[in-house]
């Protein structure tokens, strides 16, 4: 059968939208642009009305970052949609705060839809503030609605990003969790959410941090740290840099 890596993509996350939107939101949220991002250190945003056609209609924007597929549990990429989703909730419904805060309104609508925020993804951690995780509650609702959602057959086209900041050399396999941190009473749905995958012949990004890629002088053995792409030459030896 022929690929279509577009469609199966894009109908995979849609299919997530509508099922949330129905599950967890009552089917009040308009349809949005959800759109992939490489944006770094980010898991995913939300923009209010980012989007405008020749009608002079306007939607928002989702996104979701790709890079993050093979890093994480799938049960983490499915809380960022909610997450983001609840954002999406709050513009149209609710008073969102200025330049992207989460409120106690944006907090009160996680614990609802079963995600506690906090502010380091754990127990305990502050449930307001500039920069938020969350944690699904156990017992509720998102995790119930999560472990339907996964039965559909759309979740056997899931697509990985192969690009990594990691070198890793295995294949694609499943890395499973310790059960001590599954809130998922069936173990097959709960090794699907929980896994973690590792993908065959990945593709090395280095060090996606500007500041921290390593540069050596094949001569004197000197190593040197900055942004990627430089053009070092050694003083001392007169030849280029390597790439660490």
């Amino acid at each position: 059968m022929k690929l279509n890596p577009t469609f199966e993509f894009y109908d995979l996350f849609q299919f997530i939208y509508d099922y949330f939107n129905e599950n967890l939101f009552s089917s009040q949220l308009p349809n949005c642009m959800i759109v992939i991002t490489r944006k770094t250190k980010t898991f995913g945003y939300y923009s209010n009305e980012r989007w405008i056609n020749k009608e002079n209609i306007k939607t928002d924007e989702l996104a979701i970052n790709p890079i993050y597929f093979s890093k994480y549990p799938l049960i983490e990429m499915l809380q960022t949609m909610a997450h983001e989703m609840v954002h999406l909730w709050q513009f149209h419904f609710g008073r969102p705060s200025v330049r992207s805060y989460h409120n106690k309104e944006w907090g009160n609508k996680m614990q609802s839809i079963g995600l506690m925020p906090s502010n380091t993804g754990k127990e305990g951690g502050k449930k307001t503030g500039q920069q938020m995780m969350d944690y699904p509650i156990k017992g509720g609702i998102f995790l119930d609605v999560c472990s339907q959602l996964v039965k559909d057959v759309r979740f056997e086209n899931l697509w990985f990003d192969r690009t990594t900041t990691v070198k890793i050399e295995t294949l694609l396999t499943v890395n499973t969790t310790s059960t001590e941190n599954i809130l998922i009473d069936d173990l097959e749905i709960a090794n699907f959410l929980y896994s973690t995958y590792t993908i065959d012949s990945p593709i090395y990004l280095g060090n996606t941090d500007s500041s921290k890629n390593k540069y050596q002088c094949p001569g004197c053995k000197v190593n040197v740290w900055g942004k990627r792409e430089l053009n070092l030459i050694c003083g001392d030896c007169g030849v280029e840099f390597e790439y660490q």
